[in-house]
């Protein structure tokens, strides 16, 4: 089945992002994930940006999406690809998708972002900040419960 998870806010609380539909459906719930979705959002998704930095959100009404703008700092996996690395090091720009009704806005910190690939197009999956991330992978690893290699470093 697909995930579509979409938290409305980005703010200070460790809220993640999250879609159980194929995208671009309009009609997905805009929940946190639980602990065992973002560790299988990070084995199975399309795309994963570790410390993603949100560099901007744009709405579009007509087709009823919102695309988020991330620096990305590392790529840890995009089956396809879905945009090229430039800056410095690791570092690239890329624009990732998720429905408009789930309201999502900048907000401060780094993120990992999950999602998938849909006719060339990045969807979110889950986005929750990097630090929130870490530690459900860290208790799931110590409980050997994590279901795939991370690579956080």
């Amino acid at each position: 089945t697909w995930g579509c998870l979409c938290q409305a806010v980005l703010g200070p609380s460790s809220w993640q992002m999250q879609h159980w539909c194929p995208p671009p459906a309009r009609t997905c719930a805009c929940r946190p994930c639980s602990d065992a979705e973002l560790l299988l959002a990070a084995c199975t998704s399309d795309l994963v940006i570790i410390h993603g930095i949100i560099h901007g959100v744009a709405h579009d009404v007509e087709l009823q999406e919102s695309v988020i703008t991330v620096v990305a700092a590392r790529v840890l996996r995009q089956t396809p690809p879905l945009f090229r690395a430039g800056g410095s090091g690791d570092q690239g720009l890329t624009s990732i998708r998720t429905p408009l009704h789930c309201g999502v806005r900048p907000g401060p910190g780094t993120f990992l972002f999950m999602g998938w690939s849909r006719f060339g197009e990045a969807w979110l999956g889950c986005a929750p900040r990097f630090q929130e991330f870490r530690r459900a992978y860290e208790a799931a690893r110590a409980a050997h419960l994590h279901p795939c290699e991370v690579a956080l470093h």
